[in-house]
């Protein structure tokens, strides 16, 4: 760790480097942004009572969150995330949702299941799915212990208590049996035994309503589960009212532990007519179902309504999912004020404990400090209501105003003259492509980031990633840039046999022929549940000229059985002009999710730019995807670049030399900087360490990118927390939110 103090020096690097107000919308509901509790004081009170008169009541509500953009409804939500963390409920937090109609329901369940179980199957103790199971054992008094983790005849008796309390809530014996493979797996994994933590995973893999093989089905030891596994297609759950049953059987022992289910449905304006209505009705029929769960549904409002209003969501779904509703309105200047005193204050503390004398006097004089209240007054001068994110985006500029006079006059000048003279220039006005496209990409990266921290929240899907790359593309369909002419999404119907493909793509080569190219996703969790597929597109011989198999080789990386491999190596004899493997990793998902989710913020009209500073406009669909094609954005992705040019991409990529500074010193600068301060940018702790190390400024963006992941990796070791903000990170050290 450093052994620097504090100093007025540093204070001033602080300032330069660091903005607070960068971030002015919600991107990680667990993340440790300042809030003003009197801020939307009485949706927030109506919002919790919904939660708590849920687990009281065996009944389910639908709560409606709507308001114009920027008024504060993620805010809302990421308040109600925090408050839940406090032993109250259990919020799960689903954002950008996208999957075809017919499997939106089970796509729910996987996003719901990862987010309670987690990404890293070595480590389900932590989980949340755990510790409820646990707790509701306890709670309703079905086991008489009360330590977590216990010896094999403990286990035996919470395997024994948890079938007991299942008879009540799961009739059918359908649910419980594999929550009981996990409770058992995940206790007897902590102990050591290796066996015991595949268990545990491939129950968790059946919760979520992935398709299990016959291996994987003989761990959860249930034989009528095994003869189902003995199927072409595997074990999985058959239908969508089995996938209901699951959720049902979780909101049911979340109440049980006291820990009432919340499903928080963000910006589902963001998506396309079918799917809103598919996944509406879905919610509708949850609510109508289930026992003590709420749905929140939030959305921008006119959006909402006009999908009321075209009847995209049926009377009697609204009717249900908006049977409270909480509207958000503008606020007050005093509650602006309220904002902006409170993020100042979450910026500065280090400094005023560490008692730099400067500091000090200088809040003393002025709470707003170095923002100003004669700035402030000035900016809301016959200003009678506003939204939040107007008053974050006013001392954005504010805060690089002062930096530009620090770095002109120095810090000991800048302090004396502060606030400096007379109001804020008013930079040039630029290009309005220009603005576009550098909001376009810094989104761009926000939203990648956000799915890295969070990796639970972007499950491996194929449907998903299907349904994201047919967005993509349908969108460019026709454009004359393209050789695409046209996509279609095939999905298998209720009763039949499985499309060979996911996507079927027509492209005109530059001689004028017309190709066809069929494509399959594949994140299948075993050999068995390859082996179909792949059998599919090996016989497939009249419906297309090429053949591209997309894996998620991060998370899923294809494993094949005899009979797999056999199908796969019949593919691969066909030529690489004719079959193609692309090898898909999770940036490669991240960033396909984080293009669709741009498009749906332009959508909703949630996708803001200033142009010029300080007047604000929507950013449109047309907009951003002129702005991709500008900057090669789809090009620039390995399966969108070969559904949109004659390219031939080649599989996985090529591997990045490791940097040169050595990892733990990183990760000690990391720590050592977090150490005495409140939070940082990783863009100002690669400014910090590009100058002890005295790299060359050519170099930066190395340096920069080599801070992220270092910053990612503590994260996911949950020793800081970092939140992802435009194109960088703002980091905490744990327990400083």
């Amino acid at each position: 760790m450093s052994a620097e103090e504090p100093t007025f020096e540093r204070f001033l690097q602080a300032l330069r480097g660091t903005n607070p107000f960068r971030s002015h919308r919600i991107t990680d509901v667990g993340g440790g942004e300042a809030t003003v509790e009197s801020i939307h004081k009485n949706a927030f009170t109506k919002l919790t009572r919904v939660v708590q008169d849920a687990a009281k009541e065996p009944t389910s509500i639908g709560a409606l969150l709507i308001g114009a953009p920027g008024v504060g409804k993620s805010h809302l939500l990421a308040r109600l995330f925090q408050w839940a963390g406090e032993d109250k409920a259990t919020v799960v937090y689903l954002h950008n949702i996208l999957a075809s109609p017919e499997r939106m329901l089970r796509y729910v369940l996987n996003a719901t299941v990862s987010d309670l179980a987690g990404h890293r199957g070595s480590d389900y103790t932590q989980s949340r799915l755990y510790t409820i199971l646990n707790r509701a054992l306890i709670r309703t008094g079905a086991f008489k212990g009360r330590k977590m983790m216990t010896g094999p005849k403990e286990i035996e008796a919470r395997k024994e208590a948890l079938a007991r309390l299942g008879a009540k809530i799961d009739p059918q014996n359908a649910v419980i049996p594999v929550l009981n493979a996990f409770l058992t797996g995940t206790s007897h994994a902590s102990l050591g035994d290796p066996s015991a933590e595949k268990r545990a995973q491939a129950a968790v893999l059946w919760l979520s309503g992935e398709t299990l093989g016959p291996d994987e089905a003989r761990l959860l030891d249930q034989a009528r589960l095994l003869d189902q596994a003995a199927g072409e297609e595997g074990l999985s759950l058959p239908d969508d009212a089995a996938v209901e049953r699951v959720l049902h059987v979780l909101s049911h022992l979340c109440a049980l532990a006291e820990l009432p289910l919340v499903l928080c449905l963000d910006q589902v304006d963001n998506l396309d007519p079918d799917a809103v209505r598919a996944l509406m009705s879905y919610a509708h029929a949850l609510l109508d179902r289930a026992r003590h769960l709420v749905v929140i549904v939030s959305g921008v409002k006119q959006s909402m309504l006009s999908l009321r209003t075209s009847e995209v969501i049926p009377a009697a779904a609204w009717d249900r999912i908006a049977e409270r509703i909480l509207e958000l309105h503008m606020i007050s200047p005093e509650e602006a004020r309220a904002i902006l005193a409170g993020r100042l204050d979450a910026a500065l503390s280090g400094f005023e404990e560490k008692e730099i004398e400067e500091v000090i006097a200088a809040r003393k004089r002025d709470r707003l400090f170095p923002l100003g209240s004669e700035w402030l007054e000035r900016r809301l001068d016959g200003v009678q209501e506003l939204r939040p994110r107007d008053a974050i985006l006013w001392a954005r500029d504010r805060w690089e105003a002062q930096q530009d006079r620090l770095a002109a006059v120095g810090g000991k000048r800048w302090l004396k003259e502060w606030p400096g003279p007379g109001p804020d220039p008013k930079p040039p006005v630029a290009k309005l492509e220009d603005v576009i496209d550098a909001e376009v990409r810094k989104k761009l990266e926000e939203g990648k980031n956000r799915r890295r921290l969070q990796q639970a929240s972007l499950p491996p899907d194929e449907d998903n990633l299907a349904s994201l790359t047919h967005r993509l593309l349908s969108r460019c369909a026709g454009k004359a840039n393209a050789t695409l002419l046209g996509i279609e999404h095939l999905t298998a119907k209720k009763r039949g046999k499985a499309p060979a493909y996911h996507l079927l793509a027509k492209e005109r080569r530059a001689d004028g022929v017309i190709v066809t190219t069929g494509v399959t996703f594949l994140c299948a969790p075993s050999g068995h549940g390859a082996r179909m597929p792949l059998q599919r597109m090996a016989e497939d011989t009249k419906h297309t000229d090429k053949r591209i198999l997309v894996t998620d080789e991060e998370r899923r990386p294809l494993r094949l059985g005899g009979a797999g491999k056999a199908a796969y190596d019949a593919l691969c004899k066909l030529g690489r002009q004719r079959f193609l493997h692309l090898h898909l990793d999770f940036a490669g998902h991240a960033e396909l999710d984080s293009l669709v989710g741009l498009l749906g913020a332009a959508r909703s009209q949630d996708l803001e730019i200033e142009h010029p500073r300080g007047q604000y406009r929507k950013v449109t669909e047309d907009e951003v995807i002129a702005s991709f094609q500008r900057q090669s954005l789809l090009l620039a992705h390995p399966l969108l670049r070969e559904l949109l040019t004659e390219e031939i991409v080649k599989g996985g990529g090529d591997s990045v030399p490791p940097p040169p500074w050595d990892p733990q010193q990183t990760r000690e600068h990391v720590m050592a900087e977090l150490s005495w301060r409140l939070g940082l940018m990783a863009k100002e702790l690669a400014q910090i360490f590009a100058s002890r190390k005295k790299v060359p400024e050519k170099r930066f963006p190395e340096v920069w990118s080599h801070i992220k992941k270092t910053a990612q990796a503590l994260h996911d070791e949950n020793l800081v927390h970092a939140t992802a903000t435009d194109d960088d990170l703002f980091v905490q050290l744990r327990g400083r939110k």
